[in-house]
């Protein structure tokens, strides 16, 4: 396994620019034992390989993580996503063979396992690549895709009368496979996501409806990302959103804003960070900074 390189994202005084600069967070050992990852804030969700879940806490003045709330889920998930729901943070953990999707409502020393959602018949919960929790306006709803087979959900997640929570399927279709690098944003209150797929060499920033029963469609396409790029990941800059993007066969990171017309953006920052790395992480810590991890 390479070595994870982890790096500190900040603007500089001229409009557009932002500087990646090497550091070395302490008690960042967890990076290497983890099956899923996923930020919300400051705070880092992790699932291991033995199935324990766990929170850790970055403080961003430090660049130190301080171990949070933690539970045996008896399970290796490999997608985690967390979300708001009633103003209380949640957490979606999926694993890919079973179709489990287990919702936790978290606290500040506590994961609460509220509801287990799975089909392993028909239309079944297995094999999703990509799985995102997100809200809009009053709802909450989240996605899966998979790769594999060009499978594409939308489901919604109630909270019925007399259950934690209930969980309903709103849209379906079939893409082509091999879409990667999601990337999901807001822009106006507007859900967005990114993806690329090398397969058909596309590139897309797509949009979803109003009417989570009407999908998404393409609002961007044709975007120039190099082919090669191997990781991608959503990052909150100071003039809007953008993402992060890594190619494993050159070693280049490089920061890029979305345009406000979702039809490319504009590259803010970029650096040499090693080569073979299969992931990267982004923890945001507010006015435009960031913590950026290439582990794997």
């Amino acid at each position: 396994m390479t070595k994870p390189s982890w790096y500190q994202l900040s603007p500089e005084p001229l409009r557009n620019e932002y500087r990646l600069a090497p550091v070395s967070p302490s008690g960042a050992g967890f990076l290497d034992q983890a099956s899923a990852l996923a930020s919300h804030g400051c705070e880092l969700f992790v699932s291991s390989p033995q199935g324990q879940l766990a929170a850790q806490v970055l403080n961003p003045d430090t660049l130190s993580f301080t171990p949070g709330a933690e539970i045996n889920a008896s399970l290796a998930y490999q997608a985690l996503s967390p979300f708001l729901l009633g103003g209380q943070l949640h957490l979606l953990a999926y694993t890919r063979d079973e179709g489990i999707l287990d919702f936790f409502r978290v606290t500040a020393t506590d994961f609460q396992h509220l509801y287990r959602y799975q089909r392993t018949y028909g239309d079944t919960t297995m094999g999703f690549t990509t799985v995102h929790a997100f809200g809009y306006r009053d709802r909450c709803l989240f996605m899966g895709y998979n790769a594999d087979t060009g499978a594409s959900r939308i489901y919604g997640i109630q909270v019925p009368p007399q259950a934690p929570l209930s969980i309903s399927q709103l849209w379906q279709s079939d893409w082509a496979k091999g879409w990667q690098d999601f990337c999901f944003f807001q822009l106006g209150g507007e859900n967005f996501f990114f993806k690329h797929n090398p397969t058909y060499k596309a590139v897309n920033i797509d949009h979803y409806m109003d009417d989570p029963a009407q999908g998404s469609h393409p609002v961007g396409t044709g975007l120039p990302l190099p082919q090669e790029t191997s990781a991608a990941a959503t990052l909150a800059l100071q003039e809007g959103p953008g993402f992060a993007g890594y190619r494993a066969d050159n070693g280049q990171l490089t920061i890029n804003r979305f345009h406000t017309d979702c039809q490319g953006w504009q590259q803010q920052a970029q650096v040499q960070a090693g080569r073979e790395h299969s992931h990267l992480l982004a923890l945001p810590c507010g006015d435009g900074k960031s913590l950026l991890a290439l582990y794997g």
